[in-house]
């Protein structure tokens, strides 16, 4: 190799390293901010009135959980607290806070890596929405109904409320001498817990529910304080019930697999079966509604267009894309697509690849993520050890999904080095860090272990500190323990 190009490698690991650092510190800096505020607002702990001395004793142990679970999670990889898409996110978070001077100020919006559909504050001001929840909205406002209701919940203390609560059933010395007594039986004691218990359960959930209709209605006026357009917000129950339903999007997934070029794969697909082996079970909640922690959607649909004096016809609501959502679902998409690497999920990365390409022009990026991971699972798969980084199918994934990962698991590793090579004419090189780590994967395919030993020396730093580290790991695993190469032994993962 000449010196020019190892020059030019070791000046990329560089400056990738310094990048990749420099974006750290700042996200971390503004973590460390939170930390911060959270840490001084619970200096000194408040006992309740309502308690008594040994009740204060076990609020101030559950208040000092919470607070070290809140650390936990933002002391975490899975926090996101700068760039763009936190930026636009934050600027929707802002304009609600500031349009109603009774939020506290200060309480601040994080984004959590997760692909789940999910939003939630534990109190102490901070909110942490996931990923996967921006995924399925379409516009601003529903967004904003999002935020507005968890901002609602913290403003309205519901978290402490609820461990108040939790703290004078445990130790209600009545229940816990009702409880022994019937121990002490010896017939029955089944039935007659559950009739003792169950009261309280249901007056549990039902307080549960009360406080999602507190936050939905108060979030409501948070929203129309900060003029977001109120039909578009409303439109986020939709998004709600598909989730719930296990509804999404129709996926054109037969051409980004080449059906027509690759008829293997076409007969792979056609093969597909929803149902499990045993069936396909569900649970009907409609008749237990007693028993949800959360109302259903429809309900709190209902109740908020009441309130607003709206139509309540549910169908007319569908969600419409904003301009502006246009602009934050370009990083959601790669964000799903990341976050997917980062959990070592092959089959997600394939699936999220496959949606950002059918709904976006500028599709490159994502095509190097659906290449790489075709490419990658075809090594793993030809060594049989692409079982641990593949999703098995399931009846509760939306259908699309659920046929990506019977796909996934299914194809051979032909087909999958198949796809690799025509995308791979549409994209002779990848960007970095993606095309290192190509290089060291069709280089260990190859056998070409001298050239191999050279690039992975070159490379490894900056692959170690990406998403894709776990490929390499397992390329290294492999060499080391048929001693192809003489690496630094790998860590046992």
């Amino acid at each position: 190799m000449s010196s020019g190009r190892i020059l030019y490698l070791a000046l990329f690991v560089f400056s990738f390293l310094k990048l990749h650092s420099q974006t750290l510190e700042e996200n971390k800096a503004q973590i460390d901010e939170i930390k911060q505020q959270l840490t001084d607002q619970n200096l000194n702990f408040a006992s309740n009135q309502e308690l008594t001395n040994s009740q204060n004793e076990l609020y101030k142990k559950k208040h000092k959980q919470k607070i070290d679970a809140e650390l936990k999670m933002l002391n975490s990889n899975s926090i996101i607290a700068t760039g763009e898409l936190y930026i636009k996110v934050n600027s929707i978070f802002d304009r609600i806070v500031k349009a109603n001077p009774e939020i506290p100020q200060n309480t601040r919006l994080v984004l959590y890596r997760s692909n789940d559909f999910n939003a939630f504050t534990m109190g102490d001001n901070i909110v942490f929405v996931h990923i996967g929840l921006l995924n399925d909205l379409r516009n601003e406002a529903q967004i904003a109904l999002v935020l507005s209701h968890e901002i609602a919940h913290n403003t309205l203390h519901h978290v402490e409320e609820s461990i108040i609560e939790s703290i004078k059933n445990e130790t209600d010395k009545n229940l816990e001498k009702e409880i022994n007594g019937i121990l002490k039986t010896s017939y029955g004691q089944v039935s007659s817990l559950n009739a003792l218990l169950l009261p309280r359960i249901l007056e549990s959930r039902e307080k549960s529910r009360s406080h999602e209709f507190e936050a939905d209605s108060l979030g409501l006026m948070y929203l129309k304080n900060a003029q977001f357009n109120l039909s578009d917000a409303l439109s986020m129950f939709h998004a709600m019930e598909r989730r719930t339903k296990n509804e999404n999007d129709s996926l054109s997934y037969k051409t980004c697999f080449h059906f027509q070029t690759l008829p293997s794969i076409e007969t792979l697909d056609a093969e597909y079966i929803r149902e499990s082996s045993l069936g396909t079970f569900t649970k009907d909640e409609s008749k237990l509604p007693y028993l949800a922690t959360h109302p259903y959607d429809r309900e709190r649909f209902y109740r908020l267009a009441n309130i607003l004096n709206l139509d309540t016809t549910f169908s007319k609501y569908a969600p419409n894309y904003d301009r502006n959502y246009k602009l934050i679902e370009r990083q959601i998409g790669i964000e799903m697509i990341q976050n997917s690497w980062i959990n070592k999920n092959l089959s997600e990365v394939i699936y999220y690849s496959v949606k950002f390409i059918e709904n976006h022009a500028d599709k490159k990026e994502a095509e190097e993520h659906l290449m790489l991971a075709l490419k990658a699972l075809s090594y793993l798969k030809k060594k049989r050890i692409a079982g641990k980084y593949l999703q098995l199918q399931n009846p509760k994934f939306p259908e699309d999904f659920d046929r990506i990962c019977a796909l996934s698991y299914g194809i051979s590793p032909t087909d999958c080095n198949e796809l690799f090579s025509i995308y791979k004419n549409e994209i002779p090189k990848l960007e970095s860090p993606r095309n290192e780590l190509l290089s060291i994967i069709l280089l260990a395919e190859s056998e070409d272990y001298a050239s191999l030993d050279a690039t992975w020396k070159e490379n490894k730093d900056a692959i170690y500190v990406s998403n894709y580290s776990f490929i390499l790991e397992e390329i290294e695993r492999y060499l080391y323990a048929n001693k192809k190469l003489t690496f630094v032994k790998p860590k046992n993962k």
